[in-house]
């Protein structure tokens, strides 16, 4: 009798937030999918966001995660920026290749009435305005490029801006599933692209595939893990899952960088909070964390620089 053999570290790893990369139609599909209900329900605790607020970071989140996934420079960072004439003005997030993202919104407070269906209005919550995403890699200059936002429910901008951008049909969904108590309930997504040399049969299937298909939110809410979202929305395409990866909320903040924040104040400055007896406050939007720095600290930080 043939015996299973189980991999208790991808089990593990599966049961939490995590990133699969794929591949279909003989190298012509790059898929890309996501669950991220912990890395979402973090940024709502660090941030104390609003039902729609939460929702509308969470997706870009998800999206800086997996757009993450297509740099092969561990030290590149991909940010992404909204800015939009809606009450909650912009959102910023900035992602690695390793899972890891962290994310601010402008004001993370903001109400608006259910649409129609019953759905959060992202939409109206950003607004008119623009997408911007920026490659940054030590030693060569940034690169960054903005298209106009034409939905501002973030899934539907992020697919227009592969095309106008980079030139690459894609499909892309994000979804956040907020529950009564505000916490996140569910939060996934994928990204689905056309590489070189696809035909117009992959093309076509692709797309009777994608058709109707139903949201993110309501697939996780059946139970299906990101590498069954790929299968079903890749199914008789020969998907191949290539890895999985963990991912988190993560921000690099500490100690250390809170003081290099307040030296960058200069001497006069400092001098005057150490002579007041007065205590530096560092905050980091992308956490919410507040480091104190003490006026013996700024003391000692004074003297190091002469």
């Amino acid at each position: 009798m043939a015996h299973e053999v189980i991999d208790f570290e991808d089990a593990r790893l599966r049961q939490h937030d995590h990133i699969v990369r794929g591949t279909a139609a003989d190298g012509m599909i790059r898929a890309i999918a996501c669950t991220a209900k912990e890395t979402v329900e973090e940024a709502h605790q660090n941030h104390n966001t609003s039902p729609l607020v939460t929702a509308a970071l969470g997706r870009l989140l998800m999206a800086g995660q997996m757009m993450g996934q297509m740099s092969k420079a561990d030290d590149e960072l991909i940010t992404l920026t909204v800015r939009g004439d809606g009450p909650i003005e912009g959102l910023t997030v900035t992602a690695n290749n390793r899972g890891q993202v962290k994310g601010f919104a402008h004001h993370a407070h903001v109400w608006l009435p259910l649409k129609e269906d019953g759905h959060l209005d992202v939409g109206a919550g950003i607004g008119h305005g623009e997408l911007s995403v920026v490659f940054d890699r030590p030693g060569i200059a940034p690169y960054s490029s903005q298209v106009e936002l034409v939905s501002s429910e973030i899934g539907e901008d992020l697919t227009n801006y592969f095309v106008l951008s980079d030139q690459v049909p894609s499909s892309v969904g994000v979804g956040v599933l907020v529950a009564a108590d505000t916490s996140v309930r569910q939060a996934g997504g994928f990204i689905i692209q056309l590489m070189p040399g696809y035909t117009e049969d992959v093309v076509v299937m692709l797309e009777n595939n994608l058709e109707g298909v139903c949201s993110v939110t309501d697939m996780l809410e059946r139970g299906m893990t990101p590498n069954d979202m790929l299968n079903y929305l890749l199914r008789d395409l020969d998907y191949e899952e290539l890895e999985v990866r963990s991912s988190e909320f993560y921000c690099g903040c500490n100690e250390e960088r809170a003081l290099r924040c307040v030296a960058a104040l200069g001497a006069d400055d400092i001098r005057d909070m150490v002579e007041t007896a007065e205590t530096a406050e560092v905050y980091c939007h992308f956490c919410g964390r507040r480091h104190y720095i003490t006026p013996d600290v700024l003391a000692k930080v004074l003297e190091d620089n002469g």
